[in-house]
């Protein structure tokens, strides 16, 4: 208005280090200080020259409303997949207390972050600011790397609604629990509603359960509201991780005797090793622990059983690398095999973190073994620890 002065903003409030950019209109808003906490804290506990970048996990969510306040609700899954061509008359949903299914035609929303400049993780969930750099030759026939750190973190909180379409939505509330990584939910609601999923393709087949329009983590109420997680994903940043050379002619050097050492096995022993590879991979990449136990087992299974249902070779191969008596890892080696019974059985439904971490020392220890004819220290170490505890 005439007459009046602008009043300056007081800028010492506002924290200069963060800021909040709307993705639709580009608007960047300043952040105040006593709305941000915990920065000065997570930067003075940032560490460089680590072996591996931190991961960072963040809480955040949508679909939220004052009648679904977010984080009270019931943890849970959506999975919803799009119809071919199949349309449902009438709609219909199928409610049980901890499961929704609904059979439907309308809109279907969905949501997830979307991290700029970054890569996905080898894990569900997970994603790493990468790095740029270059090789540079100097003018002295030296070399150096060029590159530029990247510490910033750009996440847009995307969110969209497809046109109508015919689709089946499954909601499965995960039992009591405490439920923080997006990928500990995703693993614990594919195996909830496995067995439904199995059911509902036998019977209709890949019409019914076709494209997957979404997959989420979130919370469910009463009513069956929907809020979406999209926190519990982790970010992490190459730049935090130290400068490591490799000498390339070592590099070649080193895979070259590898590769030429498996050719001189027979092509059964290689077929071993690329099966048990394969377990390897399939172990690493899985976030349910169950199922990541047994890839590890079926990787040892692999290398050393052959048609032998016997554990007896595995304990041989595992005595020979440790240098000690059969006697002194049966007892581990066999609890091992019989978690694996009880989990393939359905005699238990679930595996501690601990247990997995030890069939996965084996697995990997007899897998390098078999794959490069040694065994490094730390490796040897791990398998010494899997099977020398007293728990298992």
């Amino acid at each position: 208005m005439p007459g009046q002065a602008e009043v300056e903003p007081n800028l010492d409030a506002y924290e200069p280090r963060a800021r909040i950019v709307n993705g639709e209109t580009g608007e960047v808003r300043p952040v105040l200080k006593d709305q941000l906490t915990g920065l000065d804290e997570f930067l003075g506990a940032w560490k460089q020259n680590v072996d591996l970048p931190e991961e960072l996990l963040f809480t955040s969510w949508q679909m939220s409303d004052k009648a679904h306040p977010a984080g009270e609700g019931k943890p849970a899954y959506r999975l919803v997949y799009k119809t071919l061509r199949t349309v449902p008359f009438p709609q219909v949903s199928l409610i049980h207390p901890n499961l929704r299914v609904n059979f439907a035609n309308g809109p279907v929303t969905f949501g997830e972050p979307r991290f700029a400049e970054a890569l996905s993780g080898r894990k569900t969930g997970s994603f790493i600011i990468p790095e740029w750099g270059s090789i540079e030759q100097g003018a002295e026939g030296g070399a150096g790397y060029a590159f530029q750190q990247n510490v910033r973190i750009q996440m847009e909180a995307h969110q969209e609604t497809t046109p109508s379409a015919n689709y089946l939505e499954i909601l499965y509330a995960l039992p009591a629990g405490d439920w923080v990584r997006y990928d500990q939910i995703v693993a614990a609601g594919r195996a909830g509603i496995a067995s439904l999923t199995a059911m509902l393709d036998l019977i209709y087949g890949e019409r019914l359960l076709g494209p997957v329009l979404t997959e989420e983590a979130g919370e469910v109420f009463d009513d069956w509201h929907w809020n979406r997680r999209i926190g519990g994903r982790t970010i992490s940043m190459e730049s935090q991780a130290r400068l490591e050379m490799v000498d390339g002619n070592v590099f070649v050097a080193r895979l070259s005797q590898a590769i030429a050492g498996q050719l001189e096995l027979s092509p059964e022993a290689r077929n071993r090793i690329r099966i048990a590879a394969q377990w390897y991979w399939r172990a690493d990449g899985e976030p349910e622990l169950v199922q990541r136990y047994i890839a590890y087992w079926l990787c040892v299974e692999a290398l050393e059983l052959g048609d032998n249902a016997n554990i007896v070779p595995v304990l041989a191969r595992v005595a020979e690398l440790l240098g000690v008596d059969r006697s002194a890892v049966k007892a581990s080696v066999g609890r091992m095999y019989g978690i694996r019974s009880d989990l393939v059985h359905g005699k238990i439904r679930d595996v501690a973190p601990e247990a997995v971490e030890r069939v996965s020392s084996l697995a990997i220890a007899l897998l390098e073994s078999r794959s490069l004819k040694v065994v490094s220290g730390p490796r040897l170490e791990a398998l010494r620890s899997a099977v020398t505890r007293g728990d298992s």
